[in-house]
């Protein structure tokens, strides 16, 4: 069931009034989210919330082992069986045939034959997600961020809570279960903000994100021969507008449900094209991700001594690029950005050497850094957007070999471009000021706006268009 579906919110306005009823009953009430949250993983398939109870298991069970031992070799012991355990089952499921299909064609096999030795594994919605979230919990046992040991309905609910369960925000262990352990009261302020953040989250999917696929990349990425050098290159840089409003609706829309359900997930974002470096680009985008690498993986090979720490810089970046999907496009992607991230940090260092001054943009000069950093983030999307590199490499050779003048770019695409520009540049003051404000306006006044959003929603609908990182 997706998130922009109307019969979720049918649904979800059910589990709302049900769970306002149980708030004071505080067991009775993570019970209810609890199996809610099944319910929902199993609608995708059956098979899913089996594998979701296994992942939540072991890492229960390993996390709260490290806080009943009191031997650090042990306790080392534990925590690489619960991260080995884990990353094999997505292993497994997301990067078993790709590490088959290229062994086998090292080994000289035909692509009939490389088949035979695949799996046929449906890959459960939101793996990553899971994955990384299940090893937040002894990982931060083991690291002391967590010091007592939760119930095992509190440690399943935050693995299954199901408005951030398919992709995310990366919660993890030491920020949410406080939340499970204490009652949060709920004002109509709260419920309120939180309605009005899926509203927004629903129009960066469905209005903006789905209509400029539609209109623009879809055309462009799935025959880009057929049109002109200028349509592709628009294109390109389209693409990032829509990855950025279809994940950001989908944390909005993740942010207001659990809002409206009296918990807070993290921030995801932070108006990432107005970074003024790669690193910096990476410090606004997907943040629960990119610091869960940051925070957890870095940490593990910080102590490398055979390597520095631009290998080091580069190895977490192919890890990242890795983690979006299983395809020699997405480790290149990888290896891009964690090159340009180790030269940028070997300029700063040189800069400090020598006793320059770091650069600091203002003016034309920022708007033109700004530009820079945004044209190499959206052209490096062609290995995230294409298939493999095969597909990459023909979508490139077609912006600078193409012979058609077809520019198919309609006036609603152009004005959806320009209000995405417009909502992303905007200081996040201003939109926090405006959750503020549309609380307190006449009862006519926000039924007015939830209908005319509703009926724009659904005057763009496009059904079978799910979010991006579903995949993920």
């Amino acid at each position: 069931m997706l998130l922009t579906n109307f019969t979720f919110y049918i649904a979800f306005l059910i589990v709302f009034l049900i769970s306002l009823y149980l708030r004071k009953q505080r067991t009775q009430l993570k019970s209810f989210l609890l199996v809610v949250s099944y319910l929902f993983y199993g609608l995708i398939d059956w098979r899913f919330p089996i594998l979701l109870a296994a992942i939540t298991a072991i890492n229960f069970i390993v996390g709260n082992r490290i806080l009943e031992s009191d031997k650090p070799k042990a306790q080392k012991q534990l925590l690489t069986l619960a991260i080995l355990t884990s990353l094999a089952i997505l292993f497994y499921f997301k990067y078993a045939n790709f590490f088959i299909d290229q062994v086998t064609a090292l080994l000289g096999f035909s692509i009939v034959e490389r088949e035979q030795y695949l799996f046929n594994v449906l890959m459960p919605v939101g793996i990553s997600f899971i994955t990384f979230q299940a090893i937040t919990y002894p990982i931060d046992c083991y690291r002391k961020h967590i010091t007592h040991s939760t119930s095992l309905l509190n440690f399943s609910l935050f693995m299954a809570f199901f408005p951030q369960l398919l992709s995310g925000p990366i919660v993890r262990a030491s920020y949410f279960i406080p939340q499970l352990e204490n009652i949060r009261n709920i004002d109509s302020k709260l419920i309120y903000e939180g309605f009005w953040q899926i509203i927004r989250g629903l129009i960066k999917k469905i209005i903006i994100a789905d209509t400029l696929a539609f209109h623009i990349v879809n055309p462009a990425f799935t025959s880009p021969n057929e049109f002109s050098s200028v349509f592709l290159v628009l294109a390109i840089f389209t693409f990032s507008i829509q990855i950025y409003m279809d994940l950001s609706g989908y944390t909005d829309i993740a942010l207001g449900l659990a809002k409206m359900l009296g918990y807070k997930l993290p921030t995801n974002f932070n108006r990432p094209y107005l970074a003024t470096s790669i690193a910096n680009y990476w410090q606004r985008w997907h943040i629960s991700m990119s610091s869960f690498f940051r925070d957890y993986l870095y940490y593990a090979i910080e102590r490398w001594r055979w390597c520095n720490i631009y290998i080091k810089l580069v190895i977490i970046f192919v890890a990242i690029g890795f983690w979006h999907g299983a395809g020699w496009n997405f480790i290149l992607y990888g290896a891009i950005h964690g090159s340009l991230v180790a030269f940028e940090h070997y300029n700063k260092l040189k800069r400090e050497v020598i006793g320059k001054p770091l650069v600091i943009f203002r003016g034309a000069a920022l708007v033109v850094q700004i530009i820079k950093i945004f044209t190499i983030v959206a052209f490096t999307r062609i290995l995230f957007r294409g298939d493999d590199l095969t597909s990459s490499y023909h979508f490139m050779y077609a912006i600078f070999n193409s012979t058609s003048d077809y520019t198919p770019v309609t006036i609603t695409s152009l004005l959806l471009l320009v209000i995405a520009i417009i909502m992303h540049i905007l200081p996040t003051s201003w939109r926090d000021d405006f959750s503020h404000h549309i609380v307190k306006v006449p009862v006519f006044i926000s039924a007015s706006l939830v209908t005319f959003s509703i009926y724009l929603m659904i005057a763009f609908s496009n059904k079978g268009a799910s979010f991006i990182y579903f995949q993920f």
